[in-house]
């Protein structure tokens, strides 16, 4: 029987260890996500897609080479920076699919007749 209470917060209100990996890729998702929202609330419309495929790339390289550096395991049961960095990558390939390049012609060609009027 035990005798003392134990310190800090009670057993029934800890998180159970399996589900700390798990945690930590929610506060991952929700910290990515928080800067998308704010990017498509600060960007026009036309352009949120393409800048979306920019940085899901620009993601997806840099989860590689932390999956990488680490020593990552391909053949996992639990969730690595390799299928991080193969979602990020989908992300980014169907924001390519979904974009208009006519947009970002129509923004270069202002950009350059702005610049040339300067």
């Amino acid at each position: 029987m035990q005798r003392r209470k134990p310190a800090g917060i009670h057993p029934q209100w800890r998180i159970p260890e399996p589900l700390l990996p798990d945690l930590r890729h929610v506060v991952m998702v929700g910290s990515a996500a928080l800067p998308l929202l704010l990017l498509a609330s600060l960007l026009p419309r036309p352009l949120v897609l393409p800048v979306l495929c920019l940085i899901a790339i620009a993601g997806a390289g840099v989860a590689a080479f932390v999956a990488w550096q680490r020593n990552s395991a391909h053949a996992a049961h639990h969730v690595t920076g390799w299928d991080v960095s193969g979602a990020l990558a989908f992300v980014a390939c169907a924001a390519a699919i979904f974009s208009h390049p006519e947009h970002l012609i129509h923004l270069a060609e202002t950009m350059t007749t702005a610049n040339l009027n300067k």
